[in-house]
């Protein structure tokens, strides 16, 4: 038998190291884009739940989702819950988008969520009380420009990428959403709404990206 030159073996070795490790790495970046679609899917039950939480005087036509969750406000725990899933659930996300997103659309992902959480540590006003702290309102505020800016740029990177030209339907909704509903809450008599259609349309977004996510890392896996 002729013996199996030693260089080639470890050829063989080293593509096999490299083919288990590319492997091994989907079914984590898997794993991950699955546990993110739960965790997305479960902060849009908790947004839903959030009003049954607070006072009877709160409606989902005139407030906002931000004042569920505001100061002093009893049963704000669970739109907060909701804003530190989400938050959680798009790490996992960006953690498995490698292959797939930019670097810059990761980056920009990434900011979105640090303002997330800056959502829940600095507070909106309630809308029976007022501002409790008014620095902390503000700092709310900035919060929310600053996520809904970085959620456009990265909605727009993950854009240029696209094969299919189908898939830039739902780029151009919600970039047009964060871009436009803001300014259509001020003049509308029913802010709270108008609200709920954009940060229900980012949802729609990011479930659908972590299930194109997941499909990636199926077909590398095969």
């Amino acid at each position: 038998m002729t013996p199996v030159p030693l260089a080639w073996a470890l050829r063989m070795d080293t593509r096999d190291t490299h083919r288990l490790i590319s492997r091994a790495t989907s079914l984590d970046g898997l794993l991950a884009a699955r546990w993110a679609r739960a965790g997305l899917l479960l902060s849009v039950v908790l947004m839903a739940l959030a009003p049954l939480a607070v006072a009877d005087t709160y409606s989902v036509l005139f407030n906002t989702l931000s004042e569920s969750g505001g100061q002093g406000v009893q049963g704000a725990w669970v739109f907060r819950s909701a804003v530190v899933v989400t938050a959680v659930s798009v790490l996992l996300l960006i953690s498995a988008s490698q292959p797939v997103w930019d670097i810059w659309a990761r980056r920009w992902i990434g900011i979105y969520t640090l303002a997330l959480v800056m959502l829940v540590a600095f507070p909106e006003s309630s809308w029976e009380l007022g501002a409790n702290d008014e620095t902390v309102a503000f700092a709310h505020t900035t919060a929310g420009v600053v996520g809904a800016v970085a959620f456009v740029i990265a909605a727009l990177i993950v854009s240029v990428s696209r094969v299919r030209r189908r898939d830039l339907i739902l780029d151009w909704l919600v970039i047009a959403a964060l871009a436009l509903i803001p300014q259509i809450m001020l003049l509308s008599p029913y802010p709270g709404l108008w609200q709920r259609a954009m940060v229900g349309l980012g949802y729609v977004w990011l479930i659908v990206e972590s299930g194109r996510i997941a499909t990636h890392h199926i077909e590398n896996n095969a």
